[in-house]
């Protein structure tokens, strides 16, 4: 049984995170959380089809027991842009966003040590996909600890990467070893300099010793060292 609008739409906003960004695939709409059960319409695109999606959101929304803010909408004129094009300015508009998160001591969270970021796995969740079969999917989040009151805040691996920027990304720690995502030119350049053996394609686990990794290294080329001073 495929999973109904309604249900589509309250698992996106129960997942959505405060003040995260929520556009709706092809409708010209942005949304953006605000509290436990409120969306804040943001902007609507000025077409005749955006503004009848508009109203039949807000139908569907508020009857799934959300409240939809339409009180500063602003409308936009349709751009035509590229794939490429709309896709750095959904990323632009999202990594705006995130400046404004902050801790529930006031703190932003872009003030925050994110390089410290703990990456840590939550286990399993069973998530329903569009098609209604059911899928088991793992569960990570980065820990990052607030400078002011010491609040531990676990992050959904993207919004990490929207506060931390995308190189944030590329380097990940185990409790022994560092793995840097490979560029070609790097691998060239390495093997080159008969320096291959420091490159490899990771797996699930780290092969050196056993931790689990998360989903976005696992078939990587990375270059990989050993932290110094551990013991083993």
């Amino acid at each position: 049984m495929e999973e109904t609008p309604e249900e589509a739409a309250n698992s996106i906003l129960e997942r959505l995170r405060e003040g995260g960004l929520w556009q709706p695939h092809g409708l010209g709409l942005s949304y953006v959380k605000e509290g436990a059960k409120t969306v804040k319409l943001i902007s609507q695109e000025n077409t005749p089809s955006s503004a009848q999606a508009r109203i039949r959101m807000r139908v569907l929304i508020e009857g799934i027991g959300w409240k939809v803010d339409e009180t500063i909408c602003e409308i936009v004129e349709v751009e035509h842009l590229s794939l490429e094009e709309k896709h750095m300015k959904e990323m632009m508009m999202r990594q705006e966003l995130a400046q404004s998160w902050k801790c529930s001591c006031g703190t932003p969270l872009s003030a925050f040590p994110l390089e410290q970021g703990l990456w840590r796995h939550d286990g399993q969740e069973e998530m329903i996909l569009p098609t209604g079969e059911k899928e088991m999917v793992e569960q990570w989040s980065v820990v990052v600890d607030c400078p002011v009151c010491e609040a531990e805040i676990p992050l959904e691996p993207y919004d990490y990467g929207l506060l931390a920027g995308d190189d944030s990304m590329l380097t990940y720690k185990t409790s022994k070893m560092v793995y840097t995502a490979a560029t070609r030119p790097e691998i060239i350049d390495r093997v080159d300099s008969k320096l291959a053996e420091t490159v490899i394609i990771l797996g699930t686990f780290c092969p050196f010793h056993g931790d689990l990794l998360p989903p976005h290294i696992r078939g990587g080329v990375c270059f990989y060292s050993e932290i110094k001073g551990e013991e083993e």
